[in-house]
């Protein structure tokens, strides 16, 4: 009796674990993934990192594209496994004729967690896929603020950071919610975390240059970008010290020709040289670095050279 009680007990409890598990993380995911899903994703993005690192990018693209999905079905397999065996547990109570009902819910849970992140991963790559047709690294931003500027207007600059905002905001929600999402590589040459860098460099140069005639999602795209960069980073568990100057992505780039553009282009200097520059790394040492840390950590644009297999 007491047996058949304990057995109970626990079946129970596994079935309502299941279930929270499944609630917090498909129905009401706040930024912060259960533990389930974190110990799923360590289980395979360390290895798979680890190993991607020393084989070429032929090798190393589809391995590493793995990791994603498979962390995600992981965590589907787990529910239905232990919600099963909860209900095993539960054999011979009022509770185990639930079971069907219950399989058919977690199924239909599973799917919509399965969509879900099929649809931000998609969100998220074509607004890159987008940008990738004008750009394709961070010296690249001038290039982007010079055609706005002499095909377009404020207001066609305003729209595209107004766009790349809300981009940011559904990246850090979508990510830290699915950090999956983090691990899942990018379907063109033009990585999400470079494209986030030229666009705030954008930002960061009409701040720094002319900060009365930026654009009125200038700033927001500055803070929402800074801090959705941060809040991924630290979800990584990456930290740097303070780096007073980043240069990462744009070491060929001058700024003193980085200036010349933007006049040419027709942008007002409402700063002397010294000051933009200051403004300017002010604005991009709070995100380049990060993005930066976190692209070596992923994996991308790593060479092929036999002799670099490193970490």
């Amino acid at each position: 009796m007491v047996t058949a009680v304990v057995q109970a007990l626990a079946g129970t409890a596994l079935v309502v674990a299941v279930w929270l598990s499944v609630v917090l993380t498909v129905f009401t995911p706040r930024g912060r993934p259960t533990r389930l899903v974190r110990c799923v994703l360590r289980t395979f993005a360390g290895p798979l990192l680890a190993v991607g690192g020393r084989l070429p990018t032929a090798l190393r693209e589809p391995l590493l594209d793995l990791c994603g999905p498979l962390a995600v079905l992981s965590v589907a397999g787990i529910w239905l496994g232990a919600s099963s065996a909860g209900f095993a547990l539960l054999d011979g109570t009022p509770l185990r004729a639930a079971e069907w009902t219950s399989r058919l819910v977690l199924v239909a849970a599973i799917t919509t967690y399965l969509v879900r992140f099929a649809s931000a991963y998609g969100r998220r790559e074509r607004l890159v896929a987008r940008l990738a047709g004008s750009v394709c690294n961070p010296r690249d931003a001038e290039t982007l603020l010079a055609v706005y500027l002499k095909t377009g207007s404020r207001d066609h600059l305003d729209t595209l950071f107004a766009e790349w905002t809300g981009w940011m905001t559904e990246v850090e929600h979508s990510h830290l919610a699915h950090p999956a999402l983090t691990f899942r590589r990018p379907a063109g040459d033009l990585d999400w975390l470079k494209a986030a860098v030229i666009v705030l460099d954008v930002a960061a140069l009409i701040e720094a240059l002319a900060p009365s005639w930026a654009p009125a999602h200038t700033k927001a795209l500055l803070m929402t970008g800074t801090r959705c960069v941060r809040r991924l980073a630290a979800g990584m568990c990456i930290r740097l010290p303070p780096i007073p100057v980043s240069l990462e992505g744009r070491e060929e780039r001058n700024f003193s020709d980085t200036l010349l553009l933007a006049g040419e282009a027709g942008l007002p200097a409402e700063r002397d040289a010294q000051e933009a520059w200051t403004v300017f790394q002010d604005l991009r040492t709070g995100y380049a670095p990060l993005a930066y840390a976190m692209e070596t950590r992923l994996r991308y644009d790593r060479p092929d050279d036999p002799d670099d297999v490193g970490d």
